[in-house]
């Protein structure tokens, strides 16, 4: 009997603990759950972001190409006479009445073929039966030839303008259609993207420094308006009312991916007079140092005097280069006079193999030998004929022409074979600049990088890159909870679970869930790719070169695209995460650099751009604590301690390296302090703010 009782008293006191267990394990399953479809939430968000930026790139790379081709096929059309020998040409020039060169080309009798274009009569034909000198037919043919020269030069002229339409609609066109790419993958429009690419249109459609800085016309295009105007239409630009904070807002809904780009009005800072600070201010890694405590690149300055307005007077200056192309996905190419391009392009035996069939290049109608010497002098006033001394002038709408009839035995060639003028030196070109480069001294290294050779055709560097990012925030289960909510931030899953009293397991599992949900790349993707046009030059005979290699003639002869990574070309310029940094050079550096103090600069800021405050904060706040002595000192502490300990003879501990000189001068990688490198004092000696 007392054995039952005392067996029935334990087993009451040992009832629930079961159900303990039960619910600590169920906590665990949830947990566990959640953190799993928290994960593959942000992977398969991430997957999708960065399909979204690869079909973007690939789509920009792809417009590249063909505006490359385009304008290489016009190129060739230089290159083979195409301008005097289609009557296509002729209609545009000849037959435009609302054209001035119609006028002054009206009387102007083309040749069926261009075997005959300027082509001048032999000596023999200009004497008359007496022996004397035909002037008046010398006067004509040469105003025939003249004519032919300046009808040709129009013709380059209007060849170089749709060269340079496609240089700034062919880019756009990509831009545009690398949204859709990146939409049609599940990217949405981004805020950040739609405020930088607005005030992008702004700058180029109203403010004073496109319109002062930039040209009217580029080759004869007037440029500005259709960019502005495709711009525009790209970007899908509207104002909004925000139900949340109830002002108005300006957003872009057409952009999805935003790229990096140089553009006039760029800024950046001008200290005057300079100081040992003025470098380092207006460069954006400066900040990042300071909040990372990154005490080996902020070692030099740590000694500085920071009373009073220690960060001087400063100017935001803004770039004034303008490509004369689309700032947005550049082509790079420029534009060249000289017949050396064609030479160059020729001896490699470039021209020929993409001429076409049937096509005779330049130089094979025309040698560069002229049949008869006169002179020409452009802009004249006078409209006169003279006849003077045995020279005769004459005077052609603002063209006057120069005979020198007492010396045409002297002045005519007989060298000349084909009787023509030589018209090469009277071509432009469309070429690569200097961004599209080899691949020369650093090949070896990337293919050990890549882990393989480098595929034909793609061992450049290139000029036309198409670079492309995203940023989408993720919705979680687990931070759900923890969005603002009138004014409060409410707890998420992890919180809550972390501050329950459960067990060691369930502990380390919800700080892991919290973790999760707190950091950066949960709670915004960011992503990012590039890819660039690839081709490459086979010659005549069967040898390859790059596409620049010709001469740097553009030349048709890109046919694919491809992704490539981006440390290999990075990308210069601004983007759309640099929007904050956009407002805090142009709006509050200019009240720093008048303001007494940093409150004071504050305190005006929240005057003049109350809704930009956000924007400014991260670097106003790194400009604070590098005002704090006791900040600065931590640093000189930090860097002046020992690092590496060492032994002497008699076993005596003794220090051998301090931080700066063990982790800041690259003996061991990096350290804490990893930035922009410090130096080593010669004294060794500890450092103190005075």
């Amino acid at each position: 009997m007392k054995r039952n009782t005392a067996i029935t008293r334990r087993g009451r006191g040992e009832q629930g603990q079961v159900l303990i267990l039960a619910i600590v394990a169920l906590i665990l399953v949830i947990i566990a759950v959640l953190l799993l479809f928290d994960v593959q939430t942000v992977i398969r968000g991430k997957v999708k972001a960065q399909n979204g930026v690869d079909a973007a790139a690939l789509t920009g790379a792809e417009w590249q190409k063909h505006s490359l081709n385009l304008i290489g096929e016009l190129n060739l059309v230089r290159a083979t006479g195409t301008l005097i020998s289609d009557p296509f040409f002729a209609d545009g020039i000849l037959k435009n009445p609302n054209s001035n060169a119609a006028e002054f080309f009206a009387d102007l009798q083309l040749p069926s073929a261009q075997e005959d274009f300027t082509k001048f009569p032999k000596k023999a034909e200009f004497y008359n039966e007496d022996g004397s000198l035909n002037v008046e037919k010398l006067i004509q043919e040469v105003i025939r030839v003249e004519k032919q020269k300046r009808y040709l030069d129009a013709l380059d002229d209007l060849v170089s303008q749709l060269q340079t339409r496609i240089a700034f609609v062919g880019p756009l066109i990509g831009f545009g259609a690398a949204q859709q790419a990146a939409k049609n993958n599940g990217i949405t429009f981004d805020d950040d993207a739609s405020e930088f690419y607005i005030k992008y249109l702004n700058l180029v459609g109203n403010d004073g420094i496109y319109e002062h800085v930039t040209p009217v016309f580029v080759k004869d295009y007037a440029w500005r308006a259709p960019y502005v105007s495709m711009l525009d239409s790209i970007l899908d630009y509207s104002t909004v009312h925000n139900d949340f904070t109830g002002e108005t807002e300006n957003r872009a809904y057409g952009i999805a991916a935003g790229t990096r780009f140089e553009f006039v009005g760029m800024p950046s800072l001008s200290a005057n007079p300079p100081s040992d600070l003025s470098n380092y201010l207006g460069d954006k890694h400066f900040y990042d140092m300071i909040h990372a405590r990154d005490w080996c690149g902020l070692d030099r300055l740590l000694r500085l005097d920071f009373s009073g307005n220690w960060w001087g007077d400063f100017e935001c200056e803004f770039d004034s280069n303008f490509s004369g192309q689309s700032e947005i996905l550049p082509l790079h190419i420029a534009f060249s006079e000289s017949s050396d391009v064609y030479d160059d392009a020729n001896d490699e035996g470039a021209l020929a193999r993409y001429a076409g069939s049937g096509k005779k290049l330049f130089s094979e109608t025309f040698n560069d030998e002229d049949p008869y010497e006169y002179e020409v002098t452009d802009d004249v006033e006078s409209s006169e004929v003279h006849e003077e001394k045995k020279h005769t002038y004459y005077t052609l709408t603002n063209i006057s022409i120069t005979i020198n009839s007492a010396l045409f035995e002297e002045t005519y060639n007989d060298k000349d074979a084909d009787l023509r003028y030589d018209l090469l030196p009277r071509l432009s070109w469309a070429l690569f600049d200097e961004e599209w480069t080899a691949f020369d001294g650093d090949k070896r290294e990337w293919e050990e990088y890549l882990r393989g050779r480098f595929k034909p055709g793609m061992d450049y560097r290139s000029g036309a890159l198409a670079y492309f990012e995203a940023q989408q925030d993720t919705v979680t289960i687990s931070g759900s909870m923890g969005r603002p909510r009138r004014g409060f931030m409410a707890p998420d899953v992890g919180q809550v679970f972390a501050s329950a009293q459960t067990n060691g397991e369930a502990q380390r599992v919800s700080r892991a869930l919290y973790r999760l949900n707190d950091t950066n790349s949960v709670n915004r993707i960011e992503t990012n790719a590039e890819a660039k046009p690839i081709g490459r030059i086979r010659t005549e005979k069967g040898q390859y070169l790059r596409p620049f290699e010709a001469g740097r003639m553009v030349l048709p002869v890109f046919t694919e695209t491809a992704l490539i990574p981006i440390a290999m070309e990075p990308v210069d310029g601004m983007s759309m995460s640099d929007i904050d940094w956009l407002y805090y050079l142009t709006e509050f550096v200019p009240l720093l650099s008048g303001s007494p103090s940093l409150q004071d600069a504050w305190q005006r800021a929240m005057e003049l751009y109350p809704n930009h405050l956000g924007y400014f904060s991260k670097y106003v706040s790194a400009l604070a604590v590098l005002g704090d002595p006791d900040f600065r000192q931590a640093g000189l502490d930090w860097l002046d301690a020992t690092a590496v300990w060492t032994k002497d003879e008699n076993g005596n501990r003794r220090p051998l390296y301090t931080n700066r000189e063990y982790n800041c001068t690259g003996r061991r990688g990096s350290g804490p302090g990893s930035g922009w490198g410090g130096t080593v004092h010669s004294n060794g000696g500890p450092s103190k703010l005075h």
